[in-house]
């Protein structure tokens, strides 16, 4: 093995190490949770509630369309069950920053995150 070689390899290394850690920083950082937040639900574009997100509950949402079980949990919410025939609110992730949602479709229902901390920002324009 050079000289160059090992110190090639031990850069590279480093990068490595560099990247695992600020990736790791990230991920532990997570997002922007919406500290006095709320959690705002509508039906068919009407608000059926308003609900704080720093409150634990487990809740029934009913319509004529249909019925979703959602849960606030940890400053965050999710659909837990739902008798939508797709059922793909139930496998969204936990909402907790400004601005994410949930949908079903189906029931015309939405969750929303509103007040608190920023989420983070796609693209900015000017």
């Amino acid at each position: 093995m050079t000289l160059s070689y090992k110190k090639d390899m031990i850069f590279a290394a480093v990068v490595l190490a560099a990247a695992v850690i600020f990736s790791g920083f990230l991920w532990i950082g997570g997002r922007n949770k919406a500290e006095g937040g709320l959690l705002e639900i509508t039906i068919d574009g009407e608000i059926y509630g308003t609900f704080s997100l720093e409150e634990d509950m487990e809740m029934t949402v009913t319509s004529s369309y249909g019925s979703n079980t959602v849960v606030i949990e940890s400053g965050s919410a999710y659909v837990k069950e739902a008798d939508c025939p797709d059922k793909i609110c139930e496998g969204m992730r936990r909402i907790a920053s400004e601005g994410e949602s949930i949908c079903c479709l189906p029931h015309r229902l939405f969750l929303t995150v509103r007040g608190g901390a920023d989420g983070d920002y796609d693209a900015v324009a000017y």
